[in-house]
């Protein structure tokens, strides 16, 4: 149902909008391995005093919560590490569903639903994604070390090209129909914009021209470079994002210094774009003291006309504790009365909800999880006549938070290595870790893999994701949140 809605979406007439455009304030943030690094505090400053209407955080490492909390926006998506004053819908189930691991930059999404709607006002809707591309090994650290232009190519494919596509792959059908889309990151990637003949000699270290491949493929695609489209001149308006210092103020020696972190947008107009970081820097428009990350931040003002919202539900929060009580949350098309219903996952007989509503009346709706069990259920939105328009996924844990995992079958050298986990806080970046018993570093592992940002599900571990062959012996599952190192849950397991 939910990919016929989507469909249905892109059928839409959009050409035609009489409506006044709306100004919005974007920041993409990378925030330094959850904002820890240096200063907490300062990262919750830095969004405050740049007051922006939506946020795109990276490295979050499971704070997304708490960081919206404390900088007061009422709306996050943590499977995408959005923060809104603006309400947030997931464009597909709200879990990923496929069984395939998807690239880096949409880890834990579904490969059709990379982009969250934001309602921006009443009735109406903008697509909202938010990534971070693979790190290492990085593009301007190898022409720095002499590599040739075709090794720095052809490294630049077999990394974050791929990635850049699969954004590209997710994003592109809603830009093609005129669909309001901004879409902030990390991109660790240079702009071509950025090294042509005139700014490439105006650095301060030996380089040459490169036509950095991920810039090029979302110009191709029709996306824009809100900072280079407001800021033409690489010379005058560096934007330089990469690095404020690791901490600050230290700078490595032989560091590379670029603009990294950028807002794409398609169908929005740009207005202004800055550059958030340490004080001191003539080119930051905004700083904090002390700076709280590697990476600057940067600002971004858009005009936008947002197009109708169609039907879209959600639950908050996700997962629900047991014994608590959770919300249903609707955007109605047209303003029309609607039912929402939970159901137990795969069954058909209504559980608890609300029908005959109108959403200027009641747009949310709390409920109670008594009479709920912990497991998977849905959350259905039905229109006047009782068809279902929308569909929603969520789990209800254990009161405790308490996360488990366990395998599922006997492991034999070579073989992948079948787990069940329940419990898992459905961050976008939650993972597995494959160790030695007992290995008191969190560090060594001997292979990862996402949960694909689910809750409750199985997970095959490859055996390809493994950097050896297991040998025989005690070894042990660890569950970890976000792509941080706190363990939920360990499940041991031996190798006869």
């Amino acid at each position: 149902m939910i990919r016929k809605l989507f469909v249905a979406l892109l059928m839409m007439p959009l050409a035609a909008h009489a409506e006044e455009s709306i100004r919005l304030k974007v920041l993409s943030f990378n925030i330094w391995y959850g904002g820890d690094q240096i200063s907490f505090d300062s990262v919750i400053k830095a969004i405050k005093l740049a007051d922006p209407d939506i946020v795109g955080l990276q490295e979050p490492d499971g704070k997304t919560l708490q960081i919206a909390a404390l900088a007061g926006y009422p709306y996050a998506d943590q499977r995408r590490h959005i923060l809104s004053k603006y309400p947030i819908f997931d464009s597909g189930l709200g879990e990923t569903t496929g069984t395939e691991a998807p690239p880096y930059s949409i880890a834990g999404l579904d490969p059709d639903a990379v982009a969250a709607w934001i309602e921006i006002s009443p009735g109406k809707v903008i697509a909202f994604a938010n990534t971070h591309l693979t790190s290492d090994p990085y593009g301007p650290e190898l022409v720095r070390d002499g590599k040739t232009l075709a090794e720095v190519l052809a490294n630049e494919a077999d990394t974050r090209l791929p990635e850049a596509q699969a954004l590209i792959d997710g994003l592109k059908p809603l830009a093609d129909k005129g669909v309001p889309l901004i879409l902030t990151g990390d991109f660790n990637a240079p702009s071509w914009r950025d090294w042509t003949a005139a700014a490439v000699a105006a650095r301060p270290a030996p380089a040459f021209v490169v036509e950095w491949p991920v810039s090029k493929a979302f110009e191709a695609a029709g996306f824009t470079d809100s900072f280079r489209a407001v800021n033409p001149d690489p010379l005058t308006t560096p934007g330089q994002t990469w690095t404020a210092g690791r901490p600050y103020p230290y700078v490595p020696k032989g560091e590379t210094f670029d603009r990294i972190d950028f807002a794409w947008t398609a169908n929005v107009k740009p207005i202004a774009a800055v550059v958030m970081g340490e004080a001191g820097n003539p080119q930051n428009s905004l700083s904090v003291t002390p700076w709280p990350s590697d990476h600057r931040a940067v600002l971004t003002t858009l005009d936008v006309v947002p197009i109708p919202t169609p039907a879209l539900i959600t639950v908050e929060p996700r997962p629900v504790r047991e014994g608590g009580s959770f919300v249903i949350r609707v955007a109605s098309p047209d303003g029309g009365n609607y039912a929402a219903t939970i159901y137990k996952r795969g069954e058909t007989v209504p559980l608890t909800g609300i029908s005959d509503v109108a959403p200027d009346d009641r747009p949310t709706i709390r409920l109670s999880t008594l009479g709920l069990p912990q497991g998977d259920y849905d959350a259905v939105m039905s229109d006047k006549d009782g068809r279902e328009i929308a569909r929603t996924r969520f789990a209800i844990v254990p009161a405790d938070g308490h996360a488990t995992l366990a395998l599922t079958a006997t492991v034999k050298p070579g073989t992948d290595i079948p787990l069940h986990f329940t419990g898992a806080p459905g961050f976008k970046l939650d993972w597995i870790g494959i160790y030695k018993k007992a290995e008191p570093s969190v560090y060594n592992y001997l292979g990862f893999a996402y949960t694909g940002a689910r809750i409750n599900g199985d997970l095959t571990f490859p055996a390809a994701e493994l950097y050896a062959e297991l040998t025989p012996g005690d070894y042990e599952a660890r569950l970890l949140f976000d792509d941080h190192y706190e363990v939920l849950a360990v499940a041991p397991f031996s190798v006869p």
